[in-house]
């Protein structure tokens, strides 16, 4: 279960960081949105593997190795791993944009300040 709590996280992290350049700087929803929207996106494909895997794998594992294995779950596990991978991502994303709102902030003063004392 943490697996996909952490994994949500990571990928976000790695989404923020890819769109680093897009991320819209006022736009706080929008860029929350976009990048738990990715993660999930991310969450749904691995359970479709999973599903795949369940459909195709367990034979031949029992042909091959006499070894009965299941890489699925019920839907309550999938519906799990879904909603931890969510909750992963919006810890992420809630705690980057915040910092980075306040770094943008902070830039931002120092910027006016900095003209303010030119002049």
């Amino acid at each position: 279960m943490a697996n996909h709590f952490l994994g949500g996280f990571f990928v976000a992290m790695l989404m923020a960081a890819y769109l680093k350049d897009n991320i819209l700087k006022k736009a706080f929803l929008k860029n929350m949105l976009i990048v738990i929207g990715a993660a999930t996106f991310i969450g749904v494909v691995w359970e479709f593997s999973e599903y795949i895997a369940n459909q195709i794998l367990v034979g031949p594992f029992y042909r091959w190795f006499q070894v009965r294995t299941y890489f699925m779950g019920d839907l309550q596990d999938t519906i799990s791993d879904l909603l931890l991978d969510i909750l992963g991502a919006t810890l992420f994303t809630t705690y980057h944009l915040l910092r980075s709102r306040k770094a943008h902030e902070a830039e931002s003063r120092l910027q006016n300040q900095s003209n303010s004392g030119a002049q």
